[in-house]
């Protein structure tokens, strides 16, 4: 098959030469008409995608993204078009001092009914975790998507409760990898202790989705989380799932702290997919946002969690010049960053305050 695509392309080139030599007006012409389609075509797409076989809603609802300025850290909370939420880490890399007031207000304002639809821990880091603990305890949470690590503190008191968790909970992860941070632990009993709510682990793909909108995850499959060592920090971060979130005709990438491990893994596993908006992997890493993963899902924005003066030069200046040709919005210098879709398609960005 390659090789009949290479000749027809061959064919095709030579055609044009033959056209050029023989008539140049003709050539350009041509030349025109064809850059006149593929505007057209765009700019149909851009404003009836439902044209071109894209799910459009079919009722009128908004997805609002709201990432959280958190410092050194991740916390992005999700209203969904069906009066669904969902949210994705809360942690600070400074810990529960630094933002643990300014996150809870924020999430309590946003939050109304009490309860999450989902809540998604993508790996066992402080700067995404430090706050789940809390999170989970000041509401109901119906589903907990989290990594397969089993928590093996070195506090005896929390190793006992953790002991004290249900058996059958507890044999639900595999890897030989433990994490034995206080923090970690803390979120792992919180999550196992959460009544009426299911335990989904980090493993293999799945998919959240409503009516008008699909949250698709790429994790590692269970051979990888075997192949992983996570006594290294590089490996502990690629156990992030990469999702997509498509709504209205727009695809949003989200990464936790996906670096050139998982992003390898992804773009050799899956085709191209045209998307919108980035959460940068990994708070702007100069090992995440490799240009193959930025190839394969070709976005126009960019958002960074990022912390004001961190003490690990994020976002490196290798990821800010493959990151160069978005738009991009940072937390140390936005504030808040809240991101909306109309059921329309019609995307725009706000910020907490002026960069």
């Amino acid at each position: 098959m390659a090789n009949k695509k290479s000749a027809n392309a061959r064919k095709t080139v030579k055609t044009a030469k033959k056209i050029h030599k023989k008539n140049p007006k003709l050539f350009y012409a041509i030349v025109a008409v064809l850059v006149i389609i593929a505007v057209a075509v765009g700019v149909t797409y851009y404003l009836r995608p439902d044209l071109f076989g894209v799910k459009m809603p079919s009722e009128e609802g908004t997805l609002v993204v709201h990432f959280l300025d958190i410092g050194q850290g991740d916390c992005i909370y999700i209203e969904l078009p069906d009066g669904k939420d969902m949210l994705i880490d809360s942690g600070s890399e400074k810990g529960p001092s630094s933002y643990r007031d300014s996150i809870l207000s924020d999430l309590s304002g946003l939050i109304t009914d009490g309860e999450i639809d989902y809540l998604m821990a993508t790996h066992s880091d402080m700067d995404h975790v430090s706050y789940l603990d809390e999170i989970i305890g000041n509401y109901q949470v119906n589903n907990i998507y989290m990594p397969n690590i089993l928590a093996e503190p070195n506090n005896a008191d929390l190793q006992a409760d953790v002991n004290a968790l249900p058996e059958d909970k507890l044999q639900m992860f595999t890897d030989e990898d433990t994490i034995t941070t206080a923090t970690y632990a803390n979120f792992f009993i919180a999550a196992l202790s959460e009544e009426d709510c299911k335990i989904k682990l980090n493993v293999g793909n799945y998919e959240i989705s409503g009516a008008d909108y699909t949250f698709k995850f790429y994790c590692l499959t269970a051979e990888d989380w075997e192949d992983m060592d996570l006594s290294s920090s590089e490996e502990k971060n690629a156990v992030s799932p990469i999702g997509i979130l498509e709504y209205a005709g727009k695809r949003m990438v989200f990464t936790g702290d996906s670096n050139e491990i998982n992003e390898e893994l992804y773009v050799e596993r899956n085709n191209f997919v045209n998307c919108d908006v980035l959460k940068v992997g990994h708070h702007g890493s100069g090992t995440s946002s490799t240009q193959e993963f930025l190839d394969k899902i070709d976005c126009e924005y960019a958002v960074i969690s990022v912390g004001e003066g961190n003490d690990y030069g994020h976002p490196h200046a290798e990821a800010l010049t493959r990151l160069s040709g978005m738009e991009i919005y940072r937390t140390d210098k936005h504030g808040n960053v809240t991101l909306s879709i109309d059921y329309k398609g019609n995307m725009s960005f706000e910020t907490e305050k002026a960069a």
